[in-house]
């Protein structure tokens, strides 16, 4: 038993230890004096893994590239589009201006067509108009002329059209239709 014992230190004392590299690795020594293992050993290991390391950061670089390259791209397409859609506001805006210009221009004309006409008969048409209309018409005579119609109208239309030329001129437009 004794021999099985010796004989078991002996391989006990040929098998290396163990040691830590500094990267939290266990590396064999055979103890002191004993051969080191080989340092290439390790930065090979080292090298390698900077290597795998290195090849992640270049996916990772080519990863953000393309994406700011996609961030470009939709921006130059947003510039792009909110220029077309300035466009398209310009135009808007002109037909707009162009459709009130037009339509000022109906207003004004069927004004003069009242204007014309002898009061107590545009009274009658005015009288059967809504007042919010008819007040957008005499808004366009002559200060007489209008004054003449309403004179020649039933006293609660002329009542409830007075009303809401005077509230034009409340909120800044003259009862002959320019702003004050």
């Amino acid at each position: 038993m004794l021999s099985a014992m010796l004989r078991a230190g002996d391989v006990v004392a040929g098998l290396p230890a163990l040691r830590d590299d500094g990267f939290g690795n266990a590396v064999a020594s055979r103890g002191e004096g004993a051969d080191e293992p080989r340092p290439e050993v390790d930065a090979l290991a080292l090298i390698a893994e900077v290597q795998r390391q290195a090849a992640r950061l270049r996916e990772r670089d080519a990863e953000l590239d393309a994406r700011a390259r996609e961030l470009e791209d939709a921006e130059v397409t947003l510039k792009t589009r909110l220029e077309q859609l300035e466009a398209m506001r310009r135009e808007l805006e002109a037909e707009v201006a162009g459709v009130q210009d037009a339509a000022a221009a109906d207003v004004r004309r069927l004004a003069t067509v009242y204007e014309t006409m002898k009061p107590k008969q545009a009274g009658r048409i005015f009288d059967e108009m809504e007042p919010s209309f008819a007040a957008g018409f005499l808004g366009e005579l002559s200060a007489e002329q209008a004054a003449e119609i309403l004179a020649s109208m039933k006293p609660q239309r002329a009542y409830a059209i007075s009303i809401l030329l005077a509230g034009r001129n409340l909120r800044g437009t003259s009862v002959d239709g320019g702003a004050e």
